[in-house]
């Protein structure tokens, strides 16, 4: 692998966000680069062919992307550049065929770009691929390159609203604990009561428009049409309740593994960072971490 200085290679010349996205890319020559647009038939077209040809699929970086989850990586991006995981080790000069698909805005972008950089990935990330790669676009048409900039302002405006909202949120909490916990008991008392009463406010419409629609048509006497909504009414109740245990239970594991998933990435971020720091800078960090906690401790009490 070639040696690279990151101060340089991988100096940020834009905006860059982190981004869900199904990706595909190919090695090119530098003669099929155009000066206006890259001929992206020709090359998929013969990409598709030595597939065919090769089922060993042997030096390819990456599956010809089908939108499925194990195609979709957590890439930086920019309007001048993007970095990725890949299995194969890159060679600083390469030139690649890039499609990409923003999977928040389903925006497909193809370009070709320089590999600027190639480097170890983080080790402590989960089922990573090998290598960590930088590359600059090269021969980005204006539309690719406007569309980026508006994504990219798109989610750092939306990244700013969660991170401010969360900060503030943060800070409350820090600076009165014991009123923020009352203020979200008492809401969630209000928030409950308020729904048992519509829960309550929907059933007796619900039981009073049953009666009615029995009596009248059915000429039941009060106690058979009290007994005919009865056993409507719970058969509702259990079926609605059972469709709703399927919900629940499906919004929850997918909740718990986007949390595991986040929890599991800010967890491998954090470790190579606290990696990368030198012994200095390690005892710096735990100083004003034990320093702000003693003081918000001190002060608190």
């Amino acid at each position: 692998m070639n040696n690279v200085n990151d101060k340089t290679s991988n100096r940020r010349v834009a905006l860059r966000v982190y981004e869900q996205a199904n990706l595909f890319y190919q090695k090119i020559a530098q003669s099929q680069l155009n000066t206006i647009q890259p001929d992206f038939d020709g090359i998929l077209n013969g990409y598709v062919q030595s597939r065919a040809a090769d089922h060993s699929f042997a030096g390819l970086a990456l599956p010809y992307s089908q939108s499925q989850e194990n195609d979709t990586l957590n890439v930086n991006i920019s309007a001048s550049g993007i970095a990725f995981t890949g299995q194969e080790e890159l060679q600083v000069g390469d030139y690649l065929l890039l499609r990409i698909l923003l999977l928040s805005s389903m925006t497909v972008v193809m370009t070709c770009c320089k590999v600027v950089y190639c480097k170890p990935s983080n080790p402590h990330e989960i089922n990573q691929y090998p290598y960590s790669i930088g590359a600059q676009f090269v021969n980005l048409t204006q539309e690719d390159s406007a569309l980026l900039h508006s994504h990219v302002d798109k989610i750092k405006q939306q990244q700013l609203v969660v991170n401010g909202s969360i900060a503030a949120l943060i800070l409350v909490v820090l600076a009165m604990p014991g009123q923020f916990f009352a203020l979200l008991v008492a809401l969630w008392h209000q928030l409950l009561e308020i729904t048992l009463h519509l829960l309550h406010l929907a059933f007796e419409f619900i039981e009073i428009t049953l009666d009615h629609l029995i009596e009248h048509q059915f000429h039941t006497d009060t106690h058979d049409t009290q007994v005919i909504v009865f056993y409507i009414v719970v058969s509702a109740g259990l079926v609605g309740l059972f469709f709703l245990g399927r919900m629940s239970i499906s919004g929850a594991v997918r909740w718990g593994k986007s949390l595991r998933l986040y929890g599991s990435r800010k967890k491998s971020s954090w470790l190579y960072f606290w990696g990368e720091q030198s012994m200095i800078d390690k005892i710096k960090i735990v100083g004003i971490a034990v320093t702000s906690i003693a003081a918000y401790i001190y002060l608190g009490m």
